[in-house]
């Protein structure tokens, strides 16, 4: 019983600062995921001891997972399709070549600026390949640059966080099984079934969630929809578990689903139980990312103590330059072109390279195939995420100005769509 009660007060100040430190980022302008992982760092084995990244995550990482699944269904209600289909083939080639050819340069690097193996070096490429402009994202609002830059860059953040945190769990089944040519057979037909299957429960879910909650004669949870929408989320989560489905993807195709029936039935003034339904629906996806948010961070933050064995600050930072000034650009350059539709212009794809953020899957993915990496690398991810996000804060004003993108669009576009 005591020891109950006391965990429920330490779990009640983490929470209460927590909030404090979201309000102390909003006034300093600082992206409160650094402040979460600051906070971990404290509490965790480094500071005061008071929890382990081990402890949090739960058995076989079962809390951490949880985190991650909340954070692409959010990823998933916030994803357009008709934004999608307008940049459906850039979109396309950025989170899955680009993805490969970020992870493969990123392996290099890994293994001649930090000493990494292969297998190492393509793990810690594919966590760090992920993209995510949430931090960063309300400056690039406040810029006047053209509209399908910022849509591109939302929707490949939102797409390569599925791929990339596919492409790590496949790296970590396929390396730990062995890289034989019947264990890659293995493994990838395993992988595929995975993949279906939580694809087409999350899809299921998120159509069983729109039905009951908006269908006019069958909506018999219109009027509880954030209860019920626990309960679908907990449904997916676990069935996921249980069946050995891919549960990220699950996740993000429940979102995706949801999130479409939501948007259909956006309210009218004519119809307050829609408008109570929709407010309910935001309030609660609010909520539940900011939790899994801090949560992965919090864990982020008490792992990065354990690099202090076998740490390489000067490596660290040439991979971070590597990844900025090299891995980047020579993927926007090299993809990018190849959409003729779009007709991206090179000052575009240049402000597209300059504002590569990585984020919260990255501090997520390391939580979960962080036993298969050296201590090192939780240095690694915390320099790149909190480099990446700093960069793109200070730069993306200036760099939108040099190329002379402040009026929507580029000089040498004039005139061009959007």
């Amino acid at each position: 019983m005591d020891h109950t009660a006391a965990l429920c007060v330490i779990v009640s100040v983490i929470l209460t600062g927590a909030l404090l430190l979201s309000r102390l980022a909003g006034r300093l302008r600082v992206p409160d995921i650094l402040w979460f992982m600051l906070l971990g760092l404290v509490i965790g084995p480094f500071g005061l001891n008071l929890v382990s990244g081990d402890g949090l995550m739960g058995k076989d990482h079962v809390f951490l997972l949880g985190a991650v699944f909340l954070v692409l269904y959010e990823a998933g209600t916030g994803t357009r399709i008709s934004l999608l289909r307008e940049h459906a083939l850039l979109v396309g080639l950025l989170v899955t070549v680009g993805l490969l050819l970020t992870t493969a340069l990123l392996a290099a690097g890994a293994h001649l600026l930090l000493g990494y193996t292969l297998s190492q070096g393509l793990l810690l490429g594919a966590i760090l390949s992920t993209t995510d402009p949430a931090s960063i994202l309300p400056i690039l609002r406040r810029l006047p640059v053209p509209s399908r830059v910022l849509e591109t860059l939302v929707a490949e953040s939102a797409i390569g966080d599925v791929t990339g945190s596919l492409l790590t769990l496949f790296l970590l089944s396929f390396l730990s099984e062995g890289s034989s040519g019947g264990a890659l057979l293995s493994t990838g037909g395993e992988f595929l079934w995975s993949v279906a299957g939580g694809g087409g429960a999350g899809l299921f879910l998120g159509w069983l969630f729109v039905f009951l909650t908006r269908h006019p004669r069958f909506g018999i949870f219109r009027r509880s929809v954030p209860v019920f929408l626990v309960a679908i989320l907990l449904c997916g989560f676990g069935l996921s578990l249980l069946l050995h489905l891919q549960t990220l993807l699950c996740g993000y195709l429940l979102g995706l689903a949801a999130g479409r029936g939501e948007r259909r039935g956006m309210p009218t003034a004519s119809d307050s139980p829609s408008v109570q339904t929709y407010g309910d629906f935001g309030m609660m996806n609010d909520l539940l990312v900011y939790l899994a948010t801090f949560f992965i961070f919090l864990v982020m933050g008490t792992l990065i103590p354990h690099a202090r064995i076998g740490m390489n600050l000067l490596g660290i930072l040439f991979f971070l330059v590597a990844l900025l000034l090299v891995v980047r650009p020579v993927v926007i350059f090299s993809l990018v072109p190849l959409d003729r539709r779009s007709g991206f212009s090179w000052r575009e794809m240049a402000f597209m390279s300059a504002v590569r953020e990585t984020g919260i899957m990255a501090g997520a993915l390391l939580g979960l195939v962080h036993d298969a990496l050296p201590p090192s690398a939780s240095a690694v991810v915390f320099a790149v995420v909190v480099g990446t996000i700093a960069v793109g804060a200070l730069v993306a004003a200036p760099v939108a100005r040099h190329l002379g993108l402040e009026g929507g669009g580029s000089p040498e576009k004039e005139g061009s769509r959007p």
